[in-house]
């Protein structure tokens, strides 16, 4: 019989959502909220606003965070290939990470007055500082544990059977 049939399925995503490492949950909380407020908020603020926010984040803000949504997710909830995972995760963040720094390391161009083509000195806080903060998180003893977790049942770790 599947375990799961008698489990209401809000109560199976809270349970998976609760059981994962704070620093998980915090992390897919801000990708879900950059990506969002990249995808849906900024496209309806105002254009002085957008100006003045893409010198500090770039022109897409979530560039990398959106595509760790999933990989997310499935560490969540998917108990096999956890490691697997983390590790695109932690890919993505340092792509972003190598993107951040090969975007500051170029020799400033002109801008032509336009807010949309400067850089600011504070861009590297976004674009390196912050996920090389995540990826240290994401390696955290409480998330090592929680990818060498076994997706097997008690008695099977013991070579036991029911």
């Amino acid at each position: 019989m599947n375990a799961h049939a008698d489990t209401p399925l809000i109560h199976r995503f809270v349970r998976a959502f609760a059981a994962a490492p704070c620093v998980l949950v915090t992390y897919t909380i801000f990708a879900v909220a950059v990506t969002f407020a990249d995808f849906v908020v900024t496209p309806l603020a105002s254009d002085a606003l957008q100006a003045r926010l893409v010198p500090y984040t770039g022109w897409v803000a979530s560039r990398f965070y959106a595509f760790t949504i999933f990989f997310a997710f499935a560490l969540i909830y998917q108990p096999k290939g956890r490691s697997a995972d983390r590790f695109t995760i932690t890919g993505m963040l340092v792509l972003q990470v190598a993107a951040g720094a090969w975007r500051f390391s170029r020799p400033t161009a002109e801008t032509f007055d336009n807010p949309y083509l400067t850089i600011s000195p504070w861009r590297p806080v976004w674009t390196i500082l912050i996920p090389c903060v995540w990826m240290a998180l994401l390696y955290l003893p409480p998330m090592n544990r929680f990818c060498r977790k076994s997706c097997e049942p008690q008695g099977a770790e013991s070579g036991h059977r029911e």
